[in-house]
């Protein structure tokens, strides 16, 4: 899609200024703004990113009119940044705008609404209205599916799981049996959700199994990306709750319960029955250890191992895990290990010379 400058503004509610009659043919980057495209531009700081021929942005204007841009382009900006030369859009949240623009010129991928004759369909599956089913997909019997929800090939929807309203369920997802996935959910492909938790006991010296009998539960608004596995619990239920976003390659061991609106990173992992507070924020290659109390806001940097329990709005980094203030001072420490070994050798030469 396309549209002007002017009737972008009319779609967004948002004033203009500048060439109205420009069009605008898709969503951008600063670094990649050209012709035809449109950016954002929260922080006067970020001009920096902009080609300017006059110098850098100093911190102190609040003007574009040295910067280049395209007079075919346009930029979404706060209302404290002006330009009498160059097309902006004026929004009190500019990134938000700018993902506005991007649904409204990018086109979502086409769907058929309808069960394609190659997917397999089994016994009392409820299919609701405008729901897509791919070729190759496999729905195992006495399945639930929501209105508008899109199942993609290679999908497999085991027995008695329930999936709600307006979800998208990419290529390749296996969801196993009595999962339970709400509306607005999206699998990215390769998601398995309802793998056996990692469950087994010894006697003898054999590795025994224990039974995973319990299902997963997936909130309203949950974003899972591509080969992550969420397990099924032991008896009960592992819960990821609403509006979490879940990164690739994100491993979720059983009986977990994972609090409302949750962010976690790729390669990380949360062993079982563990419970989290709303809003955490895993960084890349994290881990939280088993059987924790987690509280809500906590935040870990990347390759952060969580060991005991955590309250709320913790910061913390290291393996194992520390407060941020503390974990700093212990790198400040190890960085400084070199010149301690050297003044502590020359302390054992003179303490040697002494004792001849």
């Amino acid at each position: 899609m396309q549209y002007t400058l002017q009737k972008l503004s009319e779609l967004l509610g948002l004033e203009y200024t500048g060439n109205g009659s420009i069009v605008i043919t898709h969503a951008c980057g600063l670094e990649k703004i050209g012709p035809g495209g449109v950016a954002y531009l929260t922080n006067p700081k970020e001009m920096a990113n902009l080609p300017a021929p006059t110098g850098i942005f100093d911190g102190r204007r609040r003007d574009l009119d040295d910067v280049e841009v395209s007079p075919e382009a346009a930029i979404i900006v706060s209302p404290d940044i002006t330009s009498s030369k160059h097309n902006l859009l004026i929004s009190d949240d500019p990134m938000a705008h700018h993902v506005e623009v991007t649904l409204l010129l990018h086109e979502k991928t086409t769907v058929s609404c309808r069960v394609h004759e190659d997917a397999f369909i089994g016994k009392g599956v409820l299919i609701g209205h405008n729901v897509t089913i791919d070729p190759k997909a496999v729905i195992y019997d006495n399945v639930s599916i929501g209105d508008n929800t899109v199942i993609r090939s290679g999908t497999v929807v085991m027995e008695k799981s329930v999936i709600g309203k307006n979800c998208l369920i990419h290529p390749n997802v296996t969801i196993r049996e009595h999962t339970l996935i709400g509306n607005n959910v999206i699998l990215h492909p390769g998601v398995v959700l309802g793998a056996d938790g990692y469950g087994f006991f010894q006697r003898d010296g054999l590795n025994l199994k224990i039974p995973q009998i319990g299902q997963v539960v997936i909130e309203d608004d949950v974003e899972i990306g591509s080969c992550t596995t969420i397990d099924r619990a032991r008896f009960c239920q592992t819960i990821i709750r609403k509006g979490c976003k879940i990164d690739n390659l994100v491993h979720i061991a059983h009986n977990v319960d994972l609090g409302e609106h949750s962010l976690v990173t790729a390669q990380s992992g949360i062993a079982g029955s563990t419970v989290i507070g709303h809003h955490l924020m895993m960084g890349g290659q994290s881990g939280i250890r088993d059987n924790l109390k987690i509280g809500n806001n906590v935040t870990l940097l990347a390759r952060t191992l969580i060991t005991s329990k955590t309250d709320d709005n913790a910061i913390v980094a290291g393996m194992p895990s520390r407060p941020l203030e503390v974990w700093r001072k212990i790198q400040a420490l190890i960085n400084g290990l070199d010149s301690l070994f050297e003044r502590i050798k020359k302390v054992e030469r003179s303490v040697a010379k002494m004792m001849k």
